[in-house]
């Protein structure tokens, strides 16, 4: 398995369950990615913006997201290629 640093804007689709953004499918590079599982979350603090960690996984490849708070802003931070 080979990681890859990312850090790219990237459209988030989101749905809420039980009071907790899941990510359902984002778009990178013209190109759409169904989430078929949610691995892990995790936050940590930077100043006074939180930020969102979802590590995901398709059919194929795994990805972690980022989502900040102050910025609204949604990134690929990496990917690994299984």
């Amino acid at each position: 398995m080979s990681y890859e640093s990312v850090k790219q804007p990237v459209e988030v689709l989101v749905a809420f369950r039980q009071n907790r953004p899941e990510p359902m499918s984002f778009k990178w590079n013209q190109r759409h990615y169904q989430v078929k599982q949610i691995n892990l979350v995790h936050a940590e603090r930077i100043g006074r913006e939180k930020i969102y960690y979802f590590s995901v996984t398709d059919e194929s490849n795994a990805y972690r997201l980022s989502f900040h708070t102050e910025s609204l802003d949604w990134r690929l931070e990496e990917m690994a290629v299984l």
